[in-house]
C-alpha cells in the first residue's frame, strides 16, 4: 500500500543518492541562505540541530516545497504516500548540507573570483547565444549573481571532495582480479592490455566514490544530530524500522497539527508496517475526512479496506476515487485493476466505460488544442506576409 520506507536504510544505493542530491542541493541552500546557522533558543521554530547548527521550520518547508515541485515537474503528480519519503529525503539532505558546509569551513576551502568567472563563462558558452543563456536563468528564477554564488558553492564542494579522494588508488592485483571476474579469462595477453585502461579508470572511479561514501558516513556517525520535531522523529523511526516508535511520534505530531492529512497518512503507514490494519484504516479515514475530494487518499483507504478483507467498502472508495479522479487516465486504469480484485463484473464494466469516456474526452481536447495551434500559426503567417 505504501512505498518509500521499506528499503534498507544505509544501503549503498541510498548513500550514493544522498551524495548526489547533496551536491545539487547544497548550493541552493547556501546561496539563498535558507539554512540558518544560529543558537537553538526558540525551540518552536527549530526542527533539528546538527552539531549545534539549526534547521529551522521555515528553511525545511522551503526545501520541501522545492522538492515537491521537482517531483511534480518530473512525474506530473505527487502521491500522498510519497509525502513522507520526500520529507525524509529533504531532512537527510539538510543534514548532509550542514555537515559538508562544516567540513568546508574546517578545511578552509577557498575559491577565487577568477575560478568562478571562468566557470561562469564556460556555462554561458554552452548555450547557442547569450540571450538563450539569460532566458535559461530567468526560467530558473535566478540572477547572474545568484548563479555565480551557486557555481562558487559547487566548486568549493568539488575541491573538498578532491581532498577526501586524494591518495585513492587501484592496485595491479585489483585490476587483474576484476578482469578475470568479468571475462573469466586470465589477466594477460593483448586482450587484457587493451581492456586495462578502461577497467582501471572504472575501478578508480568506484574507489573514489566509495571513499566519499565512507567519509560522509563517518561525518554522520560523529555528528551530534538532535531532532526536536515529532514528525521528523517519526520519519527517521520509519526508516530504521521502529514502527511502534513512529506511531507514537506521529500521534504527537497530530496533536500539534490535527488538520494535517499527511500526518494521518504517515500514521497509517506506520500502523500498516506494524501490521495493525484496523488502526491504519482509522487513520486513513481521518485523512479522507480532511481531503474528501483527493482521489489518491481514497485509493489508499480502499487498498487498506481490501487488505483487511472489507471488499465492499474498498469498492466504494475506489468508485469515489474514480469520480474525483476525473480525467486522470492513469488513475482510472489503475482503479480498473484494483476494482477487478474486489468488485463484481458489473463494477469492472462500469469502470471500463468510464475509462473509454475519459479517453474520448482527452482525444477531443488534444484535437482542439492542435486545431487552435494551427489557427494561431496561420494567423502568424498571415501577419508576417502583411508586414512584408
Amino acid at each position: 500500500m505504501f512505498r518509500g520506507f521499506r528499503g534498507k536504510k544505509g544501503s549503498k544505493l541510498t548513500k550514493i543518492l544522498v551524495i548526489v542530491l547533496a551536491i545539487t542541493f547544497v548550493g541552493g541552500l547556501l546561496y539563498t541562505g535558507t539554512v540558518i546557522v544560529t543558537n537553538p533558543t526558540q525551540a518552536g521554530e527549530i526542527m533539528a540541530t546538527v552539531n549545534g547548527r539549526a534547521i529551522t521550520r521555515a528553511a525545511f518547508e522551503q526545501g520541501y516545497t522545492n522538492a515537491v515541485l521537482s517531483e511534480y515537474q518530473y512525474t506530473g503528480r505527487v502521491l500522498p504516500e510519497t509525502i513522507g519519503p520526500i520529507r525524509a529525503a529533504v531532512f537527510d539532505q539538510y543534514i548532509t548540507t550542514l555537515l559538508i558546509t562544516e567540513a568546508m569551513e574546517k578545511a578552509k576551502i577557498r575559491v577565487s573570483s577568477k575560478e568562478v568567472e571562468e566557470e561562469f563563462k564556460r556555462q554561458q558558452e554552452a548555450f547557442p547565444s547569450k540571450e538563450e543563456f539569460q532566458l535559461a536563468l530567468a526560467g530558473s528564477f535566478m540572477t547572474e549573481d545568484q548563479f555565480k554564488d551557486l557555481i562558487k558553492d559547487r566548486l568549493m564542494i568539488e575541491k573538498l571532495f578532491d581532498r577526501v579522494q586524494e591518495g585513492v588508488t587501484v592496485s595491479e592485483d585489483e585490476i587483474k582480479q576484476a578482469y578475470t571476474d568479468e571475462t573469466g579469462n586470465p589477466a594477460e595477453g593483448e586482450e587484457f592490455e587493451e581492456a586495462r585502461a578502461e577497467l582501471e579508470a572504472r575501478l578508480l572511479a568506484q574507489a573514489k566514490e566509495n571513499a566519499l561514501i565512507m567519509w560522509l558516513e563517518d561525518l554522520r556517525n560523529e555528528a551530534d544530530i538532535r531532532i526536536l520535531d515529532p514528525e521528523l522523529n517519526a520519519l527517521v523511526k520509519l526508516q530504521e524500522g521502529d514502527y511502534e516508535g513512529a506511531v507514537l511520534d506521529y500521534e504527537s505530531a497530530i496533536e500539534l497539527d490535527p488538520d494535517n492529512a499527511f500526518l494521518h497518512i504517515g500514521l497509517a503507514q506506520a500502523h500498516t508496517l506494524n501490521e495493525d490494519m484496523e488502526s491504519a484504516i482509522s487513520a486513513l479515514k481521518e485523512a479522507v475526512a480532511l481531503r474528501p475530494e483527493d482521489p489518491y487518499t481514497r485509493v489508499l483507504l480502499g487498498v487498506a479496506y481490501r487488505e483487511h478483507g472489507s471488499n465492499e467498502l474498498a469498492v466504494e472508495e475506489f468508485k469515489m476515487a474514480a469520480e474525483y479522479g476525473e480525467t486522470d487516465i492513469l488513475l482510472q486504469v489503475r482503479l480498473e485493476s484494483l476494482i477487478r480484485t474486489v468488485g463484481t463484473e458489473e463494477d469492472v464494466k462500469e469502470q471500463q466505460a468510464r475509462i473509454e469516456e475519459v479517453r474520448a474526452l482527452l482525444e477531443e481536447q488534444e484535437q482542439s488544442r492542435e486545431s487552435q495551434e494551427q489557427s494561431e500559426e496561420g494567423a502568424d503567417d498571415s501577419q508576417d506576409q502583411a508586414d512584408n
